[in-house]
């Protein structure tokens, strides 16, 4: 199934509306084109923080061994007041860019550097 958008939503509608709808329909895609002219593709603040914590966790992790999510938040020192959720979701935007593996040994989640 493929994914649409909501431009494409409107377009279908657009095609089986009455003629008095249709310039509701227009109305709401130029809006929504006005929209997605305004937004930024720079990465935020946070995400750019996150970036480089994961940079920090990938030195710090020795080739070859696997780290729980626990022993990689004691591995790198800008983690130590960081929640075991805020971890993973780093480590988890690693593996989605294949710089670590993860494995799961007895329901307990591995991590290994690539």
């Amino acid at each position: 199934m493929e994914k649409l958008t909501k431009m494409d939503y409107f377009n279908r509608i657009l095609a089986y509306a009455h003629d008095e709808d249709k310039d509701f329909l227009r109305h709401e895609m130029a809006l929504l084109e006005k929209k997605n002219a305004s937004r930024s593709t720079k990465p935020t603040a946070k995400q750019v923080a996150n970036a480089t914590i994961a940079d920090s966790i990938y030195d710090a992790m020795q080739d070859g061994q696997s780290y729980t999510i626990a022993e990689i938040k004691a591995l790198v020192p800008e983690l130590a007041e960081a929640n075991p959720q805020k971890v993973s979701a780093i480590v988890t935007k690693m593996r989605k860019e294949i710089r670590v593996s993860r494995e799961m040994v007895k329901g307990k989640a591995y991590f290994t550097k690539i």
